[in-house]
């Protein structure tokens, strides 16, 4: 019976062995990063605004622009159709007034 227990022990180090090293590639590969940090939101919104901003902010805030803001403000409520918050959001893409003209 004790031959038996030394390759059962030595398939158990090599299991934790496994999960050891793909816990330390899932870590050095981003897999543990919490939140996007504040820039990494800001450039999503700045990348979300080209398209809408060659317009010259024409329309209604786009839905990838208005969520990219709303992520990068961290206020999931914001109403993006409200005429004052349509032109915060026109202003921060680099839109000029009239906007949409």
């Amino acid at each position: 019976m004790k031959g038996v227990s030394i390759p059962i022990n030595t398939l158990v180090m090599l299991a934790v062995a496994i999960i050891v090293l793909l816990a330390a590639v899932a870590w050095f590969m981003g897999a543990f990063v919490g939140s996007a940090t504040p820039q990494t939101l800001r450039q999503n919104f700045q990348n979300s605004c080209i398209k809408w901003a060659t317009l010259n902010c024409r329309g209604e805030v786009p839905p990838d622009v208005c969520d990219a803001y709303k992520k990068m403000i961290g206020d999931d409520t914001f109403d993006c159709s409200d005429e004052n918050n349509r032109k915060k959001i026109a202003k921060l893409c680099g839109c000029s007034e009239p906007f949409g003209m």
